[in-house]
């Protein structure tokens, strides 16, 4: 379970906190030679995560820690697939375009969930094959927990995103506001998943209530269907929210 926990937790680190635009602009472009050096940085920013928390549960000699071979052959064939996984991502896309005969507003977002399942597919594999201990422990439970949080607040992110473009309500043209959206879907996610992993549920209302009286006017008014774009925008939130805030209370 800690080698899980710590490839997992290094996964999301990577994925969401700390790429930059750069690597982002890289995994939409087609050509190989532009993109498989960046790429590569990028699969390898896992590395200061795993090893810096292979060296304090050494340091502080956690039981049942895993052996630093076990650490790096684990680390170098998640490292390689996560590269492997976004060098061909966005070439893929036109081959499950037409497989799942998607629309073109709807690949991103198919794209985004089979990325995410196949980097996670991986980490699975690799901790079944080589982790030696999969019982939980303290220090695989606050990993897990950092990576909950941090998948209910940045992976939901991206997923509403993309979800609401495969739509047809011409998000583009939304007012400039409703931009701040992924802004105030943070901080309501964050909200919903400390109120659910509290058991103050019936607070939740309370929430919802707030940023809805804050985009009444843009409601009344449906400017370019900102009203269907809200009420599904603000409903796979709330989902993500107390989903992050059940698995937080499991672990």
């Amino acid at each position: 379970m800690t080698l899980f926990a710590i490839l997992l937790l290094a996964h999301f680190w990577t994925d969401f906190l700390i790429q930059s635009d750069q690597m982002a602009r890289c995994k939409r472009s087609t050509k190989l030679a532009v993109k498989w050096y960046p790429l590569l940085g990028h699969a390898l920013t896992q590395v200061p995560m795993v090893v810096g928390i292979w060296l304090i549960g050494t340091l502080l000699r956690v039981a049942n820690w895993p052996f630093l071979e076990t650490f790096g052959i684990s680390l170098i064939i998640v490292v390689l697939t996560h590269w492997l996984i976004d060098v061909t991502k966005q070439n893929c896309q036109p081959i499950l375009k037409r497989a799942l005969r998607l629309k073109p507003n709807q690949v991103p977002l198919i794209s985004y969930v089979l990325d995410q399942v196949l980097h996670l597919v991986v980490i699975v594999i690799v901790s079944q094959l080589l982790g030696t201990n999969w019982q939980s422990t303290t220090i695989s439970r606050w990993l897990l927990a950092a990576s909950v949080i941090i998948a209910t607040l940045y992976f939901a992110d991206y997923f509403i995103s993309l979800f609401l473009k495969s739509l047809d309500l011409n998000v583009e043209r939304l007012p400039d506001r409703a931009q701040l959206g992924r802004h105030i879907g943070l901080l309501e996610r964050l909200a919903i998943l400390l109120l659910c992993y509290t058991n103050n549920v019936a607070s939740i209302a309370v929430v919802v209530a707030i940023k809805a009286l804050t985009r009444f006017r843009a409601i009344e008014a449906n400017e370019h269907h900102f009203a269907e774009y809200y009420l599904i925008g603000s409903l796979l939130s709330l989902i993500f929210g107390c989903l992050g805030g059940y698995l937080l209370k499991l672990i």
